[in-house]
């Protein structure tokens, strides 16, 4: 817990450093792009929650087609998710590692007015059902759905998931942005995980560039 409370400080500390040169001048961005794709928004988070944990990156990118690529990255695993967003959904195919064992599977993402949901599925490639090791059989790697509502500065949400052949686990999650600048903002957000009967929490830091 002291880790994980140094951790979160010292990410704090980072924000603010790096916001205080993005605050200057919101409208001077640069767009960065890999190829026809542009960087649209640029995450990086500290802590523990219902799909992150540990120093957490995330990438997102988008094209003129509404093409999506958005990346994802931690110490335990890496997650590239391809696939079009629509007006009030995307469509996504996840393809990643995680402890090593690769996996994959679809996302679907929604959102309307102050209501969003997700439903995310994959199967890992292991040498058996504990999706531990790295082989060649495919099997059940995870199942995660969960719904949120956002007012104001505030969104909660709730999750349920199966995680290889563990049982059923939910979440509830309370989270609250800080802005910053126009573009900028930290977040902060406390989960209730019911399988370990424990509070989780996760600081982070994101900005728009697009």
């Amino acid at each position: 817990m002291k880790k994980i409370m140094l951790l979160s400080i010292t990410m704090l500390i980072i924000m603010l450093a790096v916001n205080s040169v993005s605050a200057q001048d919101t409208t001077k961005v640069k767009k960065i792009k890999v190829g026809n794709y542009n960087l649209t928004e640029f995450a990086i988070s500290s802590g523990k929650g219902a799909t992150t944990s540990g120093l957490d990156t995330r990438f997102d990118f988008l094209n003129k087609k509404k093409m999506v690529i958005s990346l994802n990255a931690n110490n335990d695993r890496a997650t590239l998710n391809i696939g079009k967003k629509f007006k009030n959904m995307q469509i996504l195919w996840s393809v990643g590692s995680f402890k090593n064992v690769p996996w994959t599977g679809a996302m679907l993402l929604f959102n309307v007015g102050p209501f969003d949901a997700i439903a995310w599925n994959g199967f890992g490639f292991s040498k058996d059902k504990e999706v531990i090791d790295p082989g060649y059989h495919p099997n059940f790697f995870m199942s995660y759905e969960g719904i949120g509502l956002t007012f104001g500065k505030n969104h909660v949400g709730g999750a349920i998931m199966y995680f290889t052949t563990y049982p059923m686990n939910w979440f509830a999650s309370y989270k609250r942005d800080f802005t910053i600048s126009e573009k900028s903002k930290i977040f902060a957000e406390v989960t209730y995980n019911h399988d370990l009967d424990i509070p989780m929490f996760v600081v982070g830091y994101s900005i728009k560039l697009q």
